[in-house]
């Protein structure tokens, strides 16, 4: 039976053949590729895979960082405002950059006022 680690398929079954004439299967696991862009496949810059750094480190603070590129952000965060104010109509936005348009307006969105606990129970009675 196997080691848990190696029973993912993210790991490389490599089979060598020994000195003796018998062939043995070494794991190794595969080396992680560079992170991508999510709406163009651009390689993305300041994003690491290294696994000793915390996430927090691994990519940017910014909206949609480790998803897509600065430009690619900037662009769907003005397409949400252009919806937003009805210069710009939704059908007009690539079908692919969408799903960061959407999650732009609803960061976008006034949040709404939390009520002191002290006037909701006033209100309840």
């Amino acid at each position: 039976m196997p080691f848990p680690k190696n029973r993912s398929r993210a790991v490389r079954r490599i089979k060598v053949r020994t000195m003796k004439g018998s062939t043995t299967r070494y794991e190794r696991r595969d080396k992680e590729g560079a992170q991508l862009s999510a709406f163009s496949g651009k390689k993305l810059q300041a994003v690491t895979n290294a696994r000793a750094t915390p996430k927090s480190m691994r990519r940017p603070n910014r909206k949609f960082a480790g998803a897509l590129t600065a430009k690619e952000a900037q662009m769907a965060i003005s397409f949400a405002s252009r919806v937003k104010e009805g210069t710009m109509k939704m059908d007009d936005v690539d079908i692919e950059l969408r799903k960061y348009v959407l999650g732009a307006m609803a960061a976008m969105a006034p949040k709404k006022a939390k009520k002191p606990r002290a006037a909701a129970k006033k209100a309840k009675e």
